[in-house]
């Protein structure tokens, strides 16, 4: 089947709401990379991460999550192009976090990444990273050949952490946390995504590729409303999350120098950083606060100082909410 990615991906840029921008400067006439993403999306901060490491030039086709663009028909059938060429089996069951290697492909969420210069479009954002970091002609990579298993534990730790539970801002152990249960919350951030999907399934009854997708993505945000946001699901959540920081200060408590794999920033960094400040952004920075995690404190402060982390999430508007 041939497939004219140009035109699949101007449908896709045309439905959203925000103009398209470039960011950095092309060493070409033009930028090699397309990148939909969304300012707050936890994913899509990894990757400009990353392209901001590299300064790597690229098109800025911001979506809203708010306004609901990435379940957008046309963004649609850019993601199911790619979970179909990949081979990828689409997620129906949602497991909390956003690894793809555990959940499947979701073909309504970002980051996308598109390679103008390869005719390539890669999906998740682990993948996106990797692949970025793979290409010749980078200079010192984020992902070096030698540590690249360890690194990738750390990533596929980040990468498996419950986020989507914790983007309900509350636990439902408030002595605990500070915080009260708002169980309730997560159910309709779930069913509302729901009821989105079986409009655009009525929208389009005779597209068997649409059709699939939001079939798809409807029964995984149907199993989160079921099965994350009871009580036990929440608390089983926070702790953890509180677990895997607790592994972090103990792994930076054996490291001497700045960061996780010696004195250069690695990929592995840039993961934890940018989970480490979605969780104080959420108030969960409660597991390293007043002493409790010092290593993971200080490495906090430390990350909050990189320049790919500041260009990526920090300075990035509407990245911190």
């Amino acid at each position: 089947m041939t497939i004219d990615l140009e035109k699949v991906v101007a449908n896709a840029r045309a439905q959203l709401s925000a103009p398209t921008e470039l960011i950095g400067r092309p060493t070409g006439s033009k930028a090699r990379f397309e990148l939909f993403h969304a300012p707050n999306s936890i994913c899509s901060q990894k990757v400009r991460a990353v392209l901001a490491h590299h300064e790597m030039a690229y098109v800025s086709s911001s979506m809203s999550i708010i306004a609901g663009e990435t379940y957008l028909p046309n963004y649609v059938r850019l993601r199911m192009l790619a979970c179909d060429l990949e081979g990828l089996p689409l997620a129906s069951l949602h497991t909390g976090s956003t690894a793809v290697a555990t959940g499947g492909c979701d073909p309504a969420v970002v980051p996308t990444l598109v390679d103008w210069a390869a005719g390539r479009v890669v999906i998740d954002s682990k993948r996106i990273c990797i692949y970025l970091d793979d290409l010749p002609d980078r200079g010192s990579k984020l992902r070096p050949d030698d540590l690249a298993p360890e690194i990738d534990k750390e990533l596929d730790l980040v990468d498996g952490l419950p986020n989507y539970q914790m983007l309900v801002g509350r636990t439902p152990d408030s002595h605990r946390y500070g915080a009260s249960p708002r169980a309730g919350t997560g159910v309709n951030f779930a069913m509302n995504k729901v009821a989105r999907c079986d409009r655009y399934l009525a929208d389009f009854p005779d597209d068997e590729m649409l059709q699939r997708g939001y079939h798809a993505k409807r029964a995984k945000e149907l199993s989160a409303a079921e099965q994350l946001f009871s009580p036990e699901a929440m608390l089983a959540a926070y702790e953890r999350a509180e677990a895997a920081c607790d592994l972090l200060d103990q792994t930076l408590a054996r490291r001497d120098a700045g960061w996780l794999f010696g004195s250069e920033l690695s990929m592995a960094d840039l993961f934890w950083a940018i989970e480490l400040l979605r969780m104080k952004n959420l108030g969960a920075d409660k597991f390293w606060a007043d002493g409790l995690r010092p290593h993971v404190a200080d490495y906090v402060r430390r990350c909050e100082g990189a320049g790919a982390i500041r260009s990526a999430v920090l300075d990035w508007p509407g990245a911190i909410h």
